[in-house]
């Protein structure tokens, strides 16, 4: 959604980022869904990545004004989603970590987080989506807090990592111990995003060897260390990002998408090659 805002035209500000685009451009976002979904997506991802109150606190506004900004900007996200949406498809409410997803010594710690993160998941399912994807997590102590409070919301969980190399996530953290934690919770889905292809490839297949569920990953297509601002100057071949996506399938994926950097054009690229 970022990388398409961006595409598009938009400037998206620091700190609630895409979140933005849910007030000034609600149309532009419908209108991503919609080409996402006849592009042949199964699945569409709410732009709540930062709907939260300790973004909209950063820019300047009180806690009361951040809270039902944020509230507001998330139902709004969700609205736009299910219009753009049929009974054949499902809806993630994104949840990202608090702060910066590349800074994982940033988490405000669990109790914090947890109140957090109870708040936004009980917006989100309030407006209906169908799973929670908690997605581009940095650490094992914020995904277990967030994972400790959705569960609770009794709908479908998928969890999703992002690596500081092949074999940890960003915290320095082992993969294989954090596929480990979540064992103890009801997660139907284990992804990787927001890596870039290279190291997505080596990481695969520690997931494929210690999940026996769904799993998937949806890499970033630029070339180097993910982006803060999601401005990318160079990106992968589709040739390059075809490959990745086949030896994913190989090793028993089932989930499959793209990142910052990727467009309609490579979920065009999943349907026409698994067609």
């Amino acid at each position: 959604m970022g990388s398409e805002l961006i595409r598009r035209g938009e400037t998206l500000p620091n700190h609630i980022w895409s979140a933005d685009s849910n007030f000034n451009n609600p149309e532009l976002v419908y209108q991503i869904h919609k080409d996402y979904i006849d592009a042949g997506s199964n699945f569409i991802t709410t732009n709540t990545f930062r709907t939260t109150p300790r973004a909209y606190r950063k820019t300047g506004l009180s806690k009361s004004d951040s809270i039902a900004m944020a509230h507001r900007s998330l139902k709004i996200a969700v609205r736009l989603a299910n219009k753009a949406t049929n009974d054949k498809l499902k809806i993630l409410g994104s949840i990202a970590p608090l702060e910066d997803c590349y800074k994982p010594g940033l988490f405000p710690g669990e109790e914090i987080a947890k109140n957090e993160f109870r708040q936004i998941g009980g917006w989100l399912v309030d407006e209906g989506i169908n799973i929670f994807l908690i997605e581009t997590m940095n650490s094992i102590s914020e995904t277990r807090a967030c994972l400790d409070v959705v569960l609770k919301f009794d709908i479908p969980i998928w969890v999703s990592f992002v690596l500081k190399n092949s074999r940890k996530i960003l915290s320095g953290e082992k993969l294989v111990d954090a596929i480990q934690m979540i064992k103890n919770y009801d997660v139907n889905c284990v992804l990787l995003n927001c890596n870039p292809l290279h190291r997505t490839i080596d990481a695969m297949s520690i997931v494929a060897k210690n999940w026996e569920r769904k799993w998937g990953i949806y890499p970033n297509l630029g070339i180097g260390e993910p982006s803060p601002d999601g401005i990318i100057n160079q990106i992968y071949s589709e040739e390059e990002y075809i490959s990745v996506i086949d030896k994913s399938i190989k090793l028993g994926a089932n989930m499959l998408g793209g990142c910052c950097g990727s467009s309609i054009n490579h979920i065009k690229l999943i349907t026409d090659y698994i067609a």
